[in-house]
Formats: C-alpha cells, sequence, structure tokens
C-alpha cells in the first residue's frame, strides 16, 4: 500500500474552535496535510550607536509573538447531500470581525483555538484569512476551497509546535503530487489502473494534465462499482 495518500474522511483531519466570548463557541472542522509548516517568531533588537565606531551595540527590547501561516482544505463534494462550502467557511469569516455585544467597552475578533493531532494545539488571533474556490457543481456553487489562514501565538508556551509533521500518513484519498508525478502514476498508485487518470482529473478540475506542480492537492474520488 503507498503511503503517499491520507484519508480524507478519518485522517488528517485539524479543527478550529472559535472561542466566542459572548455567544456559543463553535468548532470547524478541516483536511489539514502539509509538506511542510512554518513557525516564525520575531526577536527584537534596537542597534545603539557608538560614536567613532562602525558596529553599534545593540539593546534587547523583547520577544515578539510566533506566527503561522496554514493553508486548510475545505470539501463537501463526497458528502452524501453536498453543500455550499461557505456555509462551513463563514464562520472563519465571521471570527476574523469584531464581536459584538456583551458588557466589554472594548470590541476585538474572538480568539481561536488550533488543533491538530495529539502534538499541535495552541490558542491565537486571527491575522490574515483569503479563501480560494477551486471545485464547483454545475449551478456554480462552490463544494471545496482553500482558505490561507494566519495565526498569531497569544500564549507564551511551547504548545505552538512541538515537532515537525510529516506529509502523508496511510492511504486514502488526498495525495501530495512530487516531482515527476502524472496523472496516470497516480491513478495507479489509486485504482491500480492507470486508465483512470481522467476520474481523477475531471474531479479536481484539471483540464491540463501536463499542469501538475509539485505540493499540489488532489482529492481522490472513490472508484466507481
Amino acid at each position: 500500500m503507498s503511503t503517499e495518500f491520507s484519508n480524507i474522511k478519518t485522517a488528517d483531519k485539524a479543527t478550529i474552535k472559535i472561542l466566542w466570548k459572548n455567544k456559543a463557541q463553535e468548532t470547524l472542522t478541516c483536511h489539514f496535510n502539509p509538506e511542510k509548516y512554518t513557525i516564525t517568531r520575531t526577536i527584537g533588537w534596537k542597534p545603539q550607536a557608538i560614536k567613532g565606531g562602525d558596529t553599534p551595540a545593540t539593546e534587547f527590547t523583547g520577544g515578539g509573538p510566533s506566527t503561522t501561516s496554514l493553508t486548510l482544505l475545505f470539501d463537501t463534494s463526497l458528502e452524501n447531500t453536498a453543500t455550499d462550502v461557505r456555509t462551513i467557511t463563514k464562520k472563519l469569516w465571521d471570527a476574523s470581525r469584531i464581536e459584538t455585544g456583551g458588557s466589554d467597552p472594548i470590541k476585538t475578533p474572538p480568539n481561536v483555538m488550533f488543533s491538530w493531532g495529539t502534538n499541535w494545539a495552541y490558542e491565537a488571533v486571527i491575522t490574515s484569512l483569503s479563501e480560494e474556490f477551486i471545485y464547483f457543481n454545475r449551478d456554480g456553487i462552490p463544494l471545496r476551497s482553500n482558505v490561507s489562514l494566519g495565526l498569531q501565538q497569544i500564549k507564551d508556551d511551547d504548545s505552538f509546535g512541538k515537532q515537525n509533521p510529516t506529509s502523508g500518513a496511510i492511504e486514502g484519498d488526498i495525495y501530495i503530487v512530487r516531482e515527476g508525478d502524472r496523472l496516470d502514476l497516480i491513478a495507479a498508485k489509486a485504482y491500480r489502473k492507470p486508465t483512470m487518470w481522467r476520474t481523477i482529473a475531471e474531479f479536481n478540475g484539471i483540464d491540463n494534465p501536463g499542469s501538475l506542480r509539485p505540493g499540489q492537492r488532489l482529492i481522490i474520488p472513490p472508484a466507481r462499482r
């Protein structure tokens, strides 16, 4: 069995809990299987000029927050009743806006709790958000989207990242394209039938089979029986 697939229904799922102050908290589930995972932290140093010197002294001004950028896949196309994916992702868009109500005079967007597996869980604020719709039904309703999410740590602990993730754990329905991959080779791995490459292409809206790029995510639909 290939280890290049991960199951869209049972594995590699991440959750985002929206920590509303003035209303019920909400939890979104998405598919998350990165090839890489980058955390950035700024450290404050201020140069102090030294008269007659070329190299200034530096003064430590404090540590900055850790930040990371995530690409999350939301998909409703494999559900029994496919629904507009925006009904799910709207919760994230709402969480990027100022929360109203309550007695707090300072209005801010809610915090979020991102969790993935047993090693990644942290509380953060949303710093950036964009959504790319990549699959539609015949009526033009979007069923699948990639959400790019920027998060900034708000608590000073080690939970922002404990270990490096690995790409793809078990056989299943998401495939990460690698250098030199072709749709017929992917179909051979997924279905043991190279001729089923058109099934993958049609499901992922690929018009040009030669347009695959490393790191691209493909959803492998169930084989028709």
